[in-house]
């Protein structure tokens, strides 16, 4: 699974040790895979590892095919799913029918394993476009760049930096949003779909050589 905003994802050493503290201390994990349709195939899930003994997995197909296509799906441990549905027919009843009779047309057809290879393809070559000219500019990332997010080192206060590129028209998402207390970072998230311009890197370096570290 790709992680939001890091775009880090579980080694396979990880994964396995995640699971042996979730059977020792009795825990449930919920693997968030709401990006599965762009992270590299040869990723461990953890509820693959784990047969479903610990894990929740959940995942959808809004980031895929469009963002008001909120049909997602759950797998859970057996002894789980009679109150997971119940739960959900108390809270939300169902999903729109309609979307739900597209989304099945999409997968009978083929159309959505197509279509997610196509965009699949696109981002792969605006990773590389993006990640070559923050290289460029002498821009770090924090993690491997994979799926729709990089997490960059901008060596400043993002904070400062997201107001200050705000007013030159870039719009940029601050590391501080992303961490549970609100604390200055140097790090920033950045979707490699929208930040492949070059320009957006020289003012991105501009503006940093004016903000200090903290």
């Amino acid at each position: 699974m790709l992680h939001n905003p890091t775009g880090a994802s579980l080694s396979l050493r990880s994964a396995h040790q995640l699971l042996q503290l979730s059977e020792k201390h009795g825990l449930h994990i919920v693997e968030d895979d709401t990006y599965a349709h762009l992270a590299p195939p040869h990723l461990p899930r953890l509820a693959a590892l784990d047969g479903l003994r610990r894990c929740f997995y959940v995942s959808g197909f809004s980031k895929i095919l469009a963002p008001n296509w909120r049909v997602g799906y759950l797998a859970a441990p057996l002894a789980w799913v009679d109150r997971l549905v119940d739960t959900k027919l108390l809270s939300t009843l169902t999903t729109p029918a309609l979307t739900e009779r597209a989304l099945a047309h999409c997968l009978e057809q083929g159309l959505l394993r197509r279509h997610a290879e196509r965009v699949t393809q696109r981002l792969d070559a605006a990773r590389a476009r993006t990640v070559a000219a923050a290289q460029q500019h002498g821009f770090s990332f924090a993690a491997p760049p994979r799926g729709l997010f990089g997490w960059v080192d901008t060596g400043c206060d993002t904070e400062r930096l997201a107001e200050a590129l705000l007013d030159a028209g870039w719009l940029i998402a601050p590391g501080t949003l992303f961490h549970a207390t609100a604390r200055p970072t140097t790090l920033m998230r950045i979707n490699f779909a929208t930040t492949q311009d070059a320009a957006f890197w020289a003012t991105l370096r501009r503006t940093c050589r004016h903000i200090s570290p903290h």
